[in-house]
């Protein structure tokens, strides 16, 4: 009797093991299904409708250029942000071909000559992509210029966009621009000076960059350069470069300087150039620590008794004359003295008078 009931035992637990299984296999395998589903609707949703382009364009449409209207023309209507860099993109989208020519004007109506056609000469042709990079001087509402030179009538799409990157911000690490000591982007005519100071750090490295962020279209063919000096807080003066030509736009260049002091240190940049203006940016960062600042010619004050160091009064001695030490002797010696000399006398005077 025992033996049937362990039996029957058993087999429950065998039936009930199995319909465990049965139930984990079936629930996973239409798991599996589901999620094979979603992700096929995932991605059917996906081509169905992209993902929209999260890119802040101020413009982004195809324009008609023909034989009577050749140019489009954004009158003071596009607003740029310093200092950040904005990209100007165009290509043909008609199967024709032309030259083109781009300006554009800033909010104190100085003009840049940003664009024109490739330096061979050859016209633009369908689905030639070109980008212009402009850094931001001054913030407020530009005025951009397209002018196309063409005998047949063609559509061109034309975008600007807000690359989202200060000028400098691409060629430099994220850490460096993010605690970078000092920054500007600033505009500058022919020969003109930019005066700027900043507090260093002695037996510090730092380096200093700076690039050009406006285009210049090829026709100019203009060579800008740069004079760069930096005056110690002690008034030495480092001159850094004389006419030193600038690299092609946006294309950064640096130089490293140690500091032998601390304090206020100055420096200056001249910009020379054949076009009315360009925009610069420029910055400072922090490198390394070179030296501990150890140095056997800067005498340490000796320490005090208790070991530290008295600032105040390191360094001086005390000397007292001899003669007025004999002086307050006598003087210290006649105010004791004479009082004893009075009191003992009067003594004498009482006993005699007894």
């Amino acid at each position: 009797m025992a033996i049937k009931k362990v039996a029957k035992l058993n087999r429950s637990k065998i039936l009930s093991a199995l319909t465990f299984i049965t139930l984990l296999t079936t629930f996973s395998i239409f798991g599996m299904s589901i999620t094979s589903m979603m992700y096929i609707d995932s991605d059917l949703s996906t081509r169905m409708n992209p993902m929209m382009s999260s890119e802040p364009y101020l413009v982004n449409k195809v324009y008609n250029f023909t034989t009577n209207r050749d140019y489009v023309n954004f009158s003071n209507n596009i607003y740029f942000e310093k200092p950040y860099v904005y990209n100007i993109y165009f290509e043909i989208v008609t199967p024709h071909s032309c030259h083109m020519n781009i300006s554009l004007w800033d909010p104190e109506g100085d003009k840049y000559d940003i664009y024109d056609s490739r330096p061979n000469g050859e016209p633009l042709e369908q689905f030639q992509y070109e980008e212009i990079p402009f850094g931001v001087a001054i913030t407020g509402n530009y005025t951009i210029t397209f002018q196309a030179h063409l005998n047949q009538n063609l559509n061109i799409h034309i975008k600007i966009i807000n690359s989202g990157l200060h000028c400098l911000q691409g060629a430099l690490s994220p850490s460096a621009f993010s605690e970078k000591e000092f920054y500007e982007v600033n505009k500058f005519y022919n020969r003109t000076t930019k005066n700027h100071n900043i507090t260093l750090k002695t037996d510090v490295l730092y380096r200093f960059y700076f690039g050009r962020y406006s285009p210049i279209s090829h026709i100019l063919k203009s060579n800008i350069t740069i004079d760069f000096n930096i005056a110690s807080s002690i008034d030495i003066e480092y001159i850094i470069y004389v006419d030193n030509s600038l690299p092609q736009v946006t294309i950064v260049d640096s130089f490293d300087f140690g500091t032998s002091v601390e304090g206020m240190y100055f420096f200056n940049i001249t910009i020379y150039c054949k076009v009315l203006c360009v925009n610069i940016a420029y910055a400072i960062v922090e490198v390394e620590k070179i030296a501990d600042g150890t140095n056997p010619n800067d005498p340490v004050p000796p320490p005090d008794d208790d070991g530290t160091t008295n600032s105040t009064l390191s360094g001086i001695r005390f000397f007292i004359p001899p003669e007025l030490t004999i002086g307050v002797i006598i003087g210290i010696g006649a105010l004791v003295g004479i009082p004893v000399l009075f009191i003992v006398l009067r003594r004498k005077k009482n006993t005699s008078s007894i």
